[in-house]
């Protein structure tokens, strides 16, 4: 069971998915959920699976504290270079999600985006405690997971992986897709879920029609 698809390292060291500009849904969920309370340089945001830091970069501009890990090491070197670049400051880490080297209850916010969906099941429940552990009680929690409606060619493996899918979301290596009872499975005990969203987008290709299913979610530590 591979915790991480290496086929990411020579995505990003091709220079691919080296994305500049966050994504909006993240944009819209941190501006409605930091702690206004506080001022912006003393709420901890930390992003797992934060690829070239495009969500961290644009969280450090606007004035947060911010730290990243990726198991991809090209990933976190571009990212440095930018942000150093740039002037902003973040803490940037190589590392394992099932292990995080952080402080329990450490941040206020923390987020991701279609990691723990490329990640073997069983590995995506450890990170989410291990999310659990280094988010204060009362922080939030978002996440973006792609979920069981998605067109895809393959069988599920023990790990929960589609390895190779055919489809909308081919080659990015592994993949594992979510039904609703697993999303709720996944935040456990530890969370209390606030929003949970479905979307379908429908690509049209040639003579058919392929579907990309994902679930956003909002939950806050218990």
């Amino acid at each position: 069971m591979k915790e991480f698809d290496d086929i990411w390292n020579d995505i990003y060291s091709a220079g691919e998915q080296l994305n500049r500009y966050p994504w909006s849904s993240v944009v819209s969920f941190l501006f409605r959920f930091y702690p206004r309370e506080q001022p912006r340089s003393s709420v901890k945001i930390l992003e797992i699976g934060c690829g070239a830091g495009n969500n961290i970069w644009f969280a450090a501009r606007e004035g947060f504290d911010v730290t990243g890990i990726d198991a991809s090491e090209p990933a976190i070197q571009y990212a440095k270079m930018r942000f150093e670049e740039e002037g902003l400051s973040a803490r940037l880490d190589v590392g394992s999600f099932r292990s995080l080297p952080y402080e329990k209850d450490e941040f206020d916010i923390v987020i991701e985006r279609a990691a723990l969906t490329q990640a073997p099941k069983p590995v995506a429940f450890e990170a989410v405690r291990e999310v659990a552990r280094v988010l204060r009680p009362g922080g939030y929690f978002y996440s973006e997971i792609y979920s069981d409606r998605t067109s895809t060619e393959g069988c599920e493996n023990e790990a929960g992986l589609v390895l190779d899918a055919k489809g909308p979301l081919s080659n990015v290596g592994q993949i594992a897709f979510y039904s609703k009872s697993e999303i709720l499975q996944l935040l456990g005990r530890e969370f209390s879920m606030l929003e949970l969203v479905h979307a379908e987008f429908a690509k049209h290709v040639a003579s058919h029609v392929e579907i990309i299913g994902n679930w956003s979610l909002v939950a806050q530590r218990e």
